[in-house]
């Protein structure tokens, strides 16, 4: 799964540059946290292409084994992102702590014709 962090708003962001669990934070009106499954994506399209975004990558059986207690991802496509994803249940303090310790950040590598 890949979650993009809006690295621009400054509460996602410490001070020394690493990424605060704020960014396994759920919306109010969304029915959990925004992923997309990584095999049907890639580092351009979840960042929206945007360098603004930082994008972090955490593994679907870790998040339903490990850390688990009622956590679930569900594939939730929608229009203009088929790899639209979800992560489910009761995400609290702790949980959003453990997604991002978990979490390894993608860095995006371009491709160099030579």
């Amino acid at each position: 799964m890949l979650r993009r962090i809006p690295s621009h708003i400054p509460n996602y962001i410490k001070p020394d540059g690493s990424i605060t669990s704020l960014a396994f934070h759920k919306k109010r009106d969304e029915d959990g946290v925004s992923v997309d499954l990584e095999r049907l994506s890639n580092f351009q399209k979840a960042t929206l292409g945007d360098r603004r975004f930082r994008l972090l990558r955490i593994n679907a059986g870790i998040i339903r084994n490990n850390i688990n207690d009622g956590l679930e991802t569900v594939h939730d496509p929608i229009i203009g992102n088929d790899a639209h994803s979800l992560i489910i249940g009761n995400i609290t303090e702790g949980k959003k702590k453990q997604l991002l310790k978990a979490s390894e950040e993608v860095k995006f590598i371009s491709e160099i014709n030579i």
